[in-house]
Order: C-alpha cells, then structure tokens, then sequence
C-alpha cells in the first residue's frame, strides 16, 4: 500500500512537467509552410474575374471557384486533387443524387490553375453551400465555400 502512494506524487510531479513543456513550447514541429494558395476567388467571365464574393446566384452559365497556385516544390510539380461538394444535385441521367466529384491532376509550381465550377445545366443549379477545395499529395489544402442562392423572390 506504501509503495502505491508513494507512485502518485511522482507519476504527478512527471506529468505536470510535460504540461509545462507543451505550455511553454516544448519540442513541438512548427507546422510545414502550405503548399498551395488560393490567388482570386468569387465569380468569372471567361479567365477573369467578374466579382469577388463567395455569394452565388442561381443562374445558368454561371461560373464560380477560385485560381490557385503551388508554391513547392520548388520549380518542379505537384499531385493535386480537386473536390467539389455541392448540397446534392440530382443527375437525371443516373437518377441518383450527387453530392461529392474528385478529379486528379498533375500540376507545375508557379503557374495559376482554376478551380472552379459552371452551372451548365438546370438540375446543377442547386441552392445552398457550395465547396471547392484542392489538396496537394502532401497534404495542404485550400477551400473556399460558395453560398449559391436563388434569384427568384
């Protein structure tokens, strides 16, 4: 029973001392720098940018995402995937709703790349919030979220 209550204050006496560690910094790894960053975001005509905002209005032809670029590796390439999630749009075609579509790529470091989305047909235009994301093979990750809404009273 002794040897018990002797383990308690030592086994507190070391966890306070981690605590203090964490607290104070300790050994921690600053987090690695973001590969990707996001350039433009909001609404475009063609490759430019119409209107910077992350409101959307319903409308076919509408085009609305982001431009991002690779900072690294430096002057080589990176693996990207791009996620689209939309608040479910029901394709008549698979008669099945659709909330999620992922796309892999292979991009250079430096140039601007898009990341957007075009209301092409009646059954995508769905209201609600809108996702766009891309992530590097090492894990960074830029989003932006589009409120799409009706522009009918």
């Amino acid at each position: 029973m002794k040897r018990t209550l002797l383990v308690f204050p030592i086994l507190a006496l070391f966890l306070s001392s981690c605590s203090v560690l964490n607290i104070f910094g300790g050994d921690e790894p600053a987090p690695p720098p973001q590969t990707l960053e996001i350039v433009d975001f909001g609404i475009y005509d063609g490759n430019t940018l119409a209107l910077q905002t992350d409101s959307v209005p319903k409308k076919l032809g509408t085009t609305f995402g982001f431009r991002f670029m690779a900072k690294a590796p430096e002057g080589g390439q990176a693996s990207i995937k791009i996620i689209t999630t939309s608040p479910g749009m029901i394709n008549p075609a698979r008669k099945e709703v659709e909330f999620k579509t992922e796309t892999t790529d292979t991009i250079q470091v430096g140039p601007q790349y898009n990341c957007l989305f075009t209301f092409e047909q009646e059954w995508e235009m769905v209201s609600g919030d809108w996702t766009l994301e891309v992530v590097a093979e090492d894990g960074s990750t830029v989003k932006k979220i589009f409120q799409v809404y009706n522009t009918q009273q």
